[in-house]
């Protein structure tokens, strides 16, 4: 596997858990923003 497909596959795992503790209400829907911006400025910069 390629750097690319790797960086893509844990944002996509990242996103599936975002979106589950969104539903369980642990975070709200700007929270879950702020933190998958996070996410995206970690992952560019491996």
């Amino acid at each position: 596997m390629d750097n690319e497909a790797i960086i893509n596959y844990k944002f996509y795992l990242c996103k599936i858990f975002l979106d589950k503790i969104l539903a369980e209400k642990l975070i709200t829907k700007s929270q879950r923003a702020s933190l998958e911006n996070a996410v995206i400025k970690r992952l560019s910069g491996l």
